[in-house]
């Protein structure tokens, strides 16, 4: 991992693109291309290269055929085959915008006959990774059946009493919470949000949240209290109520039944190949999920060091899924 790499993935450990949300899809492109000059470049330089990417348009032949489909879908490419144009003035506007941001720096003329440029600032290039960053996270949590069926599978499609997800994530995938209801009489939920309301909302009347008792760093729960917990985005640095990963699985260990059934899911690394191409996109991948990659031997550890027993590593579709006992 380069520096480069190093200082944003210190930075993306407790930020994400929500602080970003007010940036236009122009103005994280204009970062994006702005991260590949290594000197300062002339504005309408970078204006062109956006422009010409905004406002190129295919030909397209299916068009007459979309025609006919259901509303929605003509809705849909009536709306992206609109015309687009990218103006000067919105552009200069924006280089001012994300300048305030610290995002890129302008360079006034020095002297007459001279044109203002622009430059990268070390945070360029943060904005695009966090984007992607985000985009790969939330898009492998999309669909809920892909590990919890596998996990059922593996320990035997078994109905549980009362079950714990607890959630690394910034929030609680509710498809997933919702998938979960479906295997326990009910569902707890422990995350960094608590938002009962909406899981009312939801009409999944069989869940409910747990709360921190953060100076004791436990949670609200007696010992024994749950016969399987899950942990549906399991990470290095979970960043969760300032607990390490070990503190958590100490105190799910408590919060258990003996003989409870416990589960982590995290991701396994993916090895670099001949391809060069093919390696520059792992690496943006293994950068956008360090957090949440584990080796089988660094996740076996974690569960042998919390005492707990009967440990099983399967693997699925990139997923490491732990499988343990409380013993």
């Amino acid at each position: 991992m380069t520096q480069e790499d190093n200082n944003f993935d210190k930075y993306a450990a407790f930020h994400n693109i929500a602080e970003f949300s007010d940036l236009s899809i122009a103005e994280i492109i204009a970062l994006l291309f702005l991260g590949r000059y290594k000197d300062p470049v002339v504005r309408h330089t970078l204006y062109t290269e956006i422009r010409q990417l905004i406002e190129f348009k295919e030909n397209d032949p299916y068009k007459n055929e979309r025609d006919t489909r259901e509303e929605s879908s003509k809705r849909f490419f009536d709306a992206i085959n609109g015309e687009k144009k990218y103006y000067s003035s919105s552009f200069y506007n924006s280089l001012n915008s994300l300048h305030e941001k610290g995002l890129l720096q302008i360079n006034k003329k020095k002297k007459k006959g001279t044109k203002s440029t622009i430059g990268p600032t070390p945070y360029t290039q943060f904005v695009p990774k966090l984007l992607l960053k985000f985009l790969i996270n939330n898009n492998i949590m999309d669909s809920p059946e892909f590990f919890l069926e596998e996990i059922m599978e593996k320990i035997g499609n078994k109905k549980f009493d009362k079950v714990l997800s607890i959630w690394f994530s910034e929030y609680e995938v509710l498809s997933i919470v919702k998938q979960l209801s479906k295997f326990a009489t009910e569902v707890f939920i422990l995350s960094k949000n608590i938002s009962n309301g909406d899981l009312n909302k939801g009409k999944m009347n069989n869940t409910s949240h747990i709360e921190m008792i953060e100076k004791d760093k436990m949670f609200s729960i007696p010992n024994e209290f749950f016969d399987g917990v899950l942990v549906p985005v399991y990470k290095q640095n979970p960043k969760f109520f300032k607990m390490s990963r070990q503190e958590i699985l100490a105190e799910v260990k408590r919060a258990c039944k003996q003989g409870g059934l416990i589960g982590l899911i995290a991701i396994a690394p993916v090895p670099l190949t001949e391809n060069f191409f093919m390696n520059e996109l792992i690496k943006l991948y293994n950068l956008a999920l360090n957090n949440r990659i584990f080796t089988e031997e660094e996740l076996t550890k974690d569960m042998k060091d919390a005492g707990l027993k009967n440990i099983k590593i399967h693997r699925h579709e990139g997923l490491l899924i732990g499988v343990c006992q409380n013993s």
